[in-house]
């Protein structure tokens, strides 16, 4: 966020804006102190990625070696979470954290179940991603054409990402001129019918409470949800199945 200075929770190593009243990856309310006991506040985006890369860098070499780290040469990249769906909150890939007991990189978010770059996690930008080095760039004149592609790192003209040529678009309303039939009149006599249907809902509104609305941060202190820190789950050799216990 432009202008912004932001707290570091003591709980989940995140950074947040100081304009939530706690952390929005955990909503833990417990910010690293100042000297005077005063929450200590970070100045801008750019000190707290600052901090982040140097703790990444001090990562065992398991955690730099996982190809569903963030991107090495784009730490800065947007991203944002399929577990946390829209509502949930934009991060840069230096936010993902290590989770050394699973020995998996996940989203800020403690509690969303969200896992690995390019799996869970994706990037929120227009940007294209080179297939032969993995380098992220943007098209020459932001034109998302495929002639377009070429890796300014490693040359490669196959990419991932947003591609747009327009044939879609004209295919779809020449599908749509096809199946227009002036003759035909539209009918809605039938509409009131839907409007009038009841939905078989097994809880109340009131039962739903806040967990209806969705996002990151709209669990209170009694409705949060265990999350990885408070519970780690713990993953080695014994969990693995036995290659005598495979049916076939």
């Amino acid at each position: 966020m432009l202008g912004a200075s932001y707290l570091r929770c003591r709980h989940c190593k995140g950074f947040y804006e100081t304009s939530f009243p706690r952390c929005k990856w955990c909503n833990y309310d417990t910010p690293f102190p100042a000297r005077d006991g005063s929450a200590r506040i970070f100045t801008d985006r750019e000190t707290c990625r600052a901090i982040q890369i140097a703790e990444y860098e001090q990562l065992p070499p398991e955690a730099h070696a996982d190809p569903m780290g963030p991107p090495k040469d784009e730490l800065a990249l947007l991203c944002a979470c399929l577990h946390c769906d829209e509502d949930g909150h934009r991060f840069e890939a230096i936010e993902m954290r290590w989770i050394v007991n699973e020995r998996m990189w996940a989203c800020p978010c403690t509690t969303c179940g969200g896992r690995g770059f390019g799996i869970d996690i994706h990037s929120a930008e227009d940007k294209w991603q080179c297939v032969e080095c993995g380098h992220f760039y943007l098209p020459p004149d932001g034109d998302h054409r495929a002639e377009n592609a070429k890796c300014p790192k490693c040359g490669c003209t196959e990419a991932n990402g947003w591609f747009d040529d327009g044939s879609d678009e004209e295919e779809f309303f020449d599908d749509a001129d096809e199946l227009d039939d002036p003759g035909e009149p539209f009918d809605d006599s039938d509409e009131d019918d839907v409007t009038d249907l009841e939905m078989d809902i097994p809880y109340t509104d009131e039962e739903m409470g806040d967990w209806s609305e969705g996002g990151c941060d709209t669990f209170d202190s009694e409705q949060r949800l265990p999350d990885d820190i408070d519970h780690p789950r713990t993953f080695d050799e014994r969990d693995r199945p036995n290659e005598d216990d495979v049916p076939f």
